[in-house]
Parts: C-alpha cells; structure tokens; sequence
C-alpha cells in the first residue's frame, strides 16, 4: 500500500510540474473521446463495448469493416458484423484502429500549411503502433499468457505507440507556423546552434513533445498509462518505478527508434537530421531494457533483430496502405 501511495504521489508531482503550460487542447471528434473512455475504464475492453462505440460513427464502422476485409487479413469470407470484426482484429488493436481513423478527422490539423507535418507524424505513429504490438506480442517475449480470446491481459501496446507523439500534435495546434518552421521547413536551423530535436522545441516553443503531450493527456483524462508512454517514451528512467506500463514504455521506445531507421517515409518529422541504421537502431540501449530475456545473449542479437525489424518495414507498408487507406510516399506496394 505504502509504495501505491508513493506511486500515486509521484504521478501527481509530475503532473503539477506541468500545469503552467499555456497550451489550447485540440478539439477531440466524439468517437475518440468515447473509446478512450472504454479505454480508461477497463485495462482489457470488451468487444462488446467497443463494438458499441464504432456503431455510433458510420464512417469509422465503414473504415473498420473495410479494413478487416482487405487483402491485409486475407479473409475467405466477408465480415459485415462489426463485434466479430473487433473479436477478430482483438478489442485493443481496434481501439487503437479508432484513435487512428479519428486522428484524421481534427479538421484543424488536417487542413492548412501543417497537414504535411500532421501526415507525416500520423505515418509514423501508425509504424511505431505496428512495431510496439509486434514487440510486445512476437518479439520478445510475454510477461503474462494470453486470455482465451488471444489478447494478453494487459495492453497490446497499439494505442500508446500510436499516441506517443501526441505532443507533437498538440505543438502543431497551438503553434502551426512554428512546427512548419521548426519541422518541415527548419527554419531555425540557420540560427540556433542546438542540434538536439528536443532542446531545439523548448528554444522554439517553451516545452518539448513530451511535456506538451504529458499536459495535455492528463488534462484529456486519457489513461495514466497511456499519460506515462507519451511524456516519458524518450527518457524511461524518469519514469522507472513510478508506472505499471514499464515493458509497454520500453516497446514504444525501442519500436519508436526503429521506426526512424526504416527511411523518409516513416521518420516521423524531425528538428534535425537524424541517421540510423539497423545496427545502430539495434545497439541502442533501449533494446537491452525491452525485455529482461533479451538482455545476456550473445552478439548475433543485433543482427538477427535487425534483419527481423527490416522485414517488417514490408509488412508496414503493406498494413499503412490498408489500415490508413492510403499510399507511402516513395513505396511500392508489391509485397514478395
């Protein structure tokens, strides 16, 4: 009990620390407001209540229904009913399928000079879903076994990976002209000497991402895990001891790196150049701390991991051209 306590005290400090930003909060469409409810309710949401909120918006139950169809699950027969196709694609998987499809409809991000900016971190945060689900379900192994329905009992890690970001979303609402600057253009680039993508935010905005995205969460009421992975996906050990979510924050950030080593169309925006390859990515000591399994073998782990992470960069182009409805720049989507 007294180490809950400390917890709890820990989260709250963390969230006060932040409670001087000066910072609109985007206009949430209902359907994500209510599956992060579900979310928020229950650590394993129910098909039933997920099922439920999708009902509600016809052109997310269409989306959803057009995905489970596509050529990316190779179905024999057609799924019309929207509860199997969440049992199908698993509860947690198509929450994060919704916050997705509902990223796209914040018209004010959507539209003007930042909507390259919000498209290029959407393709991103759709690869590093993909990787952290992958992590946590194939790549390293379980800490817990999954339930009958395939799930594991805890996250699948789909949700905090595509939301990890979701400071950077919050930067370009506030200040559009500015991310630009800062993202696409790097204007600031020709006079600020720092070269470091966070520092060059707190120059330019005041906050980093993670703070940014930290306030607004908790200010959203979204989950406290899902608070945790977006404010300390690039620093864990701010974070060790003080969340539940330390394996699923290890997956983001591992996933998160690799995904910038997968090349211009799924990097995400970047203040500055940044220059991974997989031997690099892989080498990192985010990987050492995914799994306590992974952390003693021998030297070939880079490299069979790299090599496994490079053929899932094909089967993200693959999962992007269905799940978001919408071509890589740059790709082709022949998959061998």
């Amino acid at each position: 009990m007294k180490n809950g306590h400390a917890e709890t005290n820990g989260h709250a400090q963390a969230q006060d620390s932040l409670r001087h930003l000066d910072l609109r909060l985007p206009p949430l469409p209902q359907t994500l407001s209510r599956i992060l409810k579900v979310l928020h309710a229950s650590e394993v949401p129910t098909a039933e209540d997920v099922a439920e909120v999708i009902r509600r918006d016809p052109a997310v139950l269409s989306c959803i229904l057009q995905h489970i169809n596509s050529a990316y699950y190779g179905l024999r027969r057609s799924v019309t009913d929207i509860e199997r196709a969440v049992h199908m694609m698993g509860p947690k998987t198509a929450v994060g399928t919704v916050v997705s499809l509902c990223l796209l409809e914040i018209d004010e991000l959507m539209e003007g000079p930042a909507e390259p900016c919000v498209r290029s971190l959407l393709r991103h945060s759709e690869a590093t879903a993909f990787l952290t689900r992958y992590l946590l379900n194939e790549g390293i192994p379980r800490e817990q076994e999954p339930t009958e329905t395939g799930c594991s009992t805890s996250t699948d890690g789909f949700t905090e990976g595509l939301l990890h970001d979701f400071g950077k979303l919050v930067l370009i609402y506030n200040y559009p002209k500015k991310a630009v600057s800062l993202y696409e253009s790097r204007i600031f680039e020709d006079y600020l000497a720092e070269r470091d993508p966070r520092t060059l935010e707190q120059l330019v905005f005041g906050y980093d991402h993670t703070q940014a995205g930290g306030y607004a969460a908790s200010e959203m009421n979204f989950p406290q895990e899902l608070i945790d992975v977006i404010r300390h996906h690039h620093n864990l050990d701010e974070a060790d001891g003080r969340t539940n979510a330390m394996q699923t924050l290890r997956a983001v950030g591992a996933a998160n790196r690799s995904t910038k080593a997968m090349g211009s169309a799924f990097a995400g925006v970047h203040p500055t150049d940044i220059k991974l390859d997989w031997e690099t990515c892989t080498d990192h000591p985010v990987w050492g701390n995914v799994s306590e399994e992974l952390k003693d073998e021998d030297d070939s782990r880079s490299a069979s991991l790299a090599e496994d992470l490079s053929t899932k960069r094909r089967d993200i182009v693959f999962f992007s051209k269905f799940f978001a409805g919408r071509d890589v720049v740059g790709e082709t989507h022949t998959i061998p």
